[in-house]
């Protein structure tokens, strides 16, 4: 599959592009090259630079609170100003995964954009989901809710299935998942762990 992505990049002449990105010499005219490549072609050299920098695994992060911190090397997508389509979504992040800072983390909200457009954004250079955990309907799940996890199944905490749901939703991207959950440090802030 890589001789074929080579040459479907050299085709649309993002090659260089990803030499200028390997070498930290992304310049103007690289830039306007991206701006005007097909979506597909600059998908898969996003998801090129995705992989060489941040490799297949994708933080999950479910908790309130944890969608909202945005640090700096983290492109959040869809953008609160704006009002893009799922194909503009896509360009977007694939402009912030090849044009930010190497190894950036590119993180899209699945509980604004959908589930099914946030797993495709996976292919277009994202490593990050963010969410709500919530029921079909979109309400939160409320605590000790249950649902059952298939035909014929027992009834499992919602959170659970939800969970196994969302991480069966980026192992079909082939990405491997990693829930990240807050922990209160001794100093009363927040941090992450997988």
């Amino acid at each position: 599959m890589s001789t074929l992505v080579d040459r479907a990049l050299e085709a649309a002449g993002l090659d260089v592009v990803l030499q200028a990105r390997r070498a930290g010499e992304m310049g103007a005219e690289h830039r306007r090259r991206l701006h005007e490549a097909d979506l597909l072609a600059l998908g898969a050299l996003a998801d090129r630079v995705r992989s060489e920098e941040v490799g297949p695994e994708v933080r999950i992060y479910s908790e309130a609170g944890l969608e909202a911190r945005v640090g700096t090397q983290v492109a959040l997508f869809p953008r609160e100003d704006r009002e893009d389509t799922g194909l503009e979504l896509l360009r977007e992040v694939a402009m912030a995964r090849v044009c930010g800072p190497e190894a950036a983390r590119v993180r899209v909200d699945w509980s604004r954009s959908g589930l099914e457009l946030a797993q495709v954004a996976l292919g277009f250079g994202a490593n990050e989901l963010v969410g709500r955990l919530a029921s079909k309907l979109g309400l939160p799940i409320a605590p000790g809710e249950l649902l059952g996890s298939g035909k014929k199944s027992a009834l499992l905490p919602a959170e659970l299935v939800k969970s196994r749901e969302l991480a069966a939703f980026v192992t079909r991207a082939g990405r491997v998942p990693v829930f990240v959950r807050p922990v209160l440090r001794a100093s009363g802030t927040e941090e992450s762990v997988g």
